[in-house]
């Protein structure tokens, strides 16, 4: 148990800085992009999503070793601590300024945390048998919001709604890993749940740099850890039988509530910042 939460401590400095890098190489090219082949070619070949990449990378076999022995619930209310770093980062590496509300809003999301994770249990129920549809459907149905929303005029509002979907991936990915039961080559590559999970981490990430370029790093930092931890949390309810700890229930639903108030907070009253535009 003291290794899983370790390695989600760490799972979240990773996320953390990996999220300012991306916002810094999203903000390199054109704010007009949308997810097209051409957007992924000139991420690839810049150093600084690279790095990020890398980071992403090591996050994520931290939370997916963590993701076999905890819940979602915990395994994403530790990584959503990265909504700090990532902030905090952001004023260092973007020169983002932030506001008493804003800081408000990350003391909230903190305070969210913390009620969800000691609402949690590490006992949960054998996995759905829908579960592999379920993320399937899901995996789906973000791809096409995902399209839609990238063919939008760039503006704040639609920056937001691609960090929501985006986090929406996130959660998808999260949840894929927690229900899978066969770790054998063969039977991941025949597992439908793994197809989704990958799928959800592909579009989280594509979606995440698109979000970068219209909205600031702040907001769609928080809307995407937000979206990720709550998103998540639901579907290891749902699909892999995640619970909260006898008689904690009301402490799971303030958790939530905080998470997604303090978010919405950072997110529509965050401090406007000047979008590069090569």
């Amino acid at each position: 148990m003291g290794w899983a939460l370790v390695a989600v401590a760490m799972a979240a400095l990773c996320s953390g800085a990996a999220l300012v890098l991306q916002a810094r190489a999203a903000r390199s090219g054109q704010g007009t992009d949308t997810m097209h082949v051409s957007l992924v070619w000139r991420l690839v070949r810049d150093r600084t999503y690279l790095a990020a990449m890398v980071l992403v990378a090591t996050g994520f076999l931290l939370a997916f070793a963590a993701l076999r022995v905890l819940p979602v619930f915990v395994v994403q209310a530790g990584r959503a601590s990265s909504l700090a770093v990532a902030a905090l980062l952001a004023s260092r590496v973007l020169g983002t300024r932030m506001r008493p509300l804003e800081w408000g809003g990350l003391a909230l999301t903190g305070v969210g945390l913390v009620l969800l994770a000691s609402a949690t249990t590490t006992v949960r129920a054998a996995s759905s048998s829908l579960a592999p549809t379920v993320l399937v459907v899901v995996a789906v149905l973000l791809a096409g919001c995902g399209f839609w929303a990238a063919s939008r005029p760039p503006s704040r509002g639609h920056g937001v709604v691609l960090a929501v979907l985006a986090g929406c991936g996130f959660s998808v990915l999260a949840a894929g890993v927690h229900t899978l039961v066969d770790l054998a080559p063969l039977a991941l590559i025949t597992s439908p749940a793994a197809w989704a999970a990958a799928a959800g981490g592909g579009l989280g990430l594509l979606l995440t740099a698109l979000a970068f370029q219209r909205a600031p790093a702040v907001a769609v930092s928080a809307v995407v850890t937000g979206v990720e931890t709550v998103g998540g949390a639901a579907l290891g309810v749902l699909l892999a039988g995640d619970h909260a700890a006898q008689g904690r229930g009301l402490l799971a639903i303030g958790g939530f509530v905080l998470v997604l108030a303090g978010s919405t907070v950072v997110a529509r009253f965050g401090t406007p910042e000047t979008i590069a535009v090569s």
